[in-house]
C-alpha cells in the first residue's frame, strides 16, 4: 500500500512539475513576443535614445544560405557599387542587397548618371561600432555621401533613400560636415532575427 501511495504522489509531483514548466515557458514566450512587438513599433537606430533594446532569447545561431537567385542578385548589387578597402561583407543579409539597389537608384537620380557607383565605406568590418551594432550581424551598411553636392542636396538624398526603403529600414545621415560623413542604412531593430547568420 505504501508503495502504491509513493508511486501515486510521485506521478502527481512530476505531472505538476511538467504543468508548471509549461506555464513558465508560455509566460516567457508571451514576454518575448510583447517585447519584440514593442521593439518593432518603438525601435529606432541602434544609437538613438528612443531605441528599445532588442529582446531575443535564442541560445543558438541558425545558419542561412542564399539560393542561386539571391547569390546572383547579391553579386550584381556589389558590382554596382565601389567598396572602400577592407570592407567585409561577411554575414550580409539578402535584405541589405535590396537596400543597396535602392541606394544605387537614388544616387543615379541625384547624380543624373546611371553609371555612378556609390562607395560602401563599412559593412561588417569596423570594430568601432556599438556593441550590438547591426553591422556585426550583416544588417547595416554605410555609404559615402560627403561628395554628393551641397548639404541641402545630401539631406534630400538621405530623405529619398528613407522614403524609398520604407519602414523596415532605418536611414541616418551621420557625421554631417565631417570627413566620415555617410549614410547609415540598416534593417530596423526588431524586424529580423539577429541569430540567423547568413553566409
Amino acid at each position: 500500500m505504501v508503495d502504491i501511495l509513493e508511486k501515486m504522489f510521485s506521478g502527481i509531483g512530476s505531472g505538476l512539475l511538467t504543468i508548471l514548466s509549461g506555464i513558465g515557458t508560455l509566460i516567457k514566450s508571451l514576454f518575448i513576443g510583447v517585447f519584440s512587438i514593442l521593439d518593432g513599433i518603438l525601435g529606432g537606430d541602434e544609437n538613438s535614445p528612443e531605441c528599445v533594446p532588442q529582446t531575443e532569447i535564442v541560445e543558438h545561431y541558425v545558419e542561412m544560405h542564399r539560393d542561386s537567385a539571391q547569390q546572383e542578385f547579391h553579386e550584381q548589387m556589389l558590382s554596382m557599387t565601389l567598396q572602400k578597402s577592407g570592407v567585409n561583407f561577411n554575414k550580409l543579409r539578402p535584405e541589405m542587397d535590396s537596400a543597396i539597389s535602392v541606394v544605387v537608384s537614388v544616387y543615379h537620380t541625384a547624380m543624373n548618371d546611371d553609371e555612378y557607383k556609390p562607395l560602401i565605406t563599412s559593412a561588417n568590418d569596423y570594430e568601432g561600432h556599438s556593441e550590438r551594432s547591426a553591422h556585426y550581424v550583416g544588417a547595416a551598411l554605410d555609404f559615402r555621401i560627403k561628395d554628393m553636392g551641397s548639404l541641402e542636396t545630401r539631406k534630400q538624398i538621405a530623405q529619398m533613400v528613407r522614403d524609398n526603403l520604407g519602414n523596415r529600414y532605418t536611414v541616418l545621415h551621420e557625421d554631417i560636415g565631417q570627413e566620415n560623413e555617410h549614410l547609415h542604412v540598416q534593417l530596423r531593430n526588431g524586424t529580423y532575427n539577429r541569430n540567423a547568420e547568413w553566409d
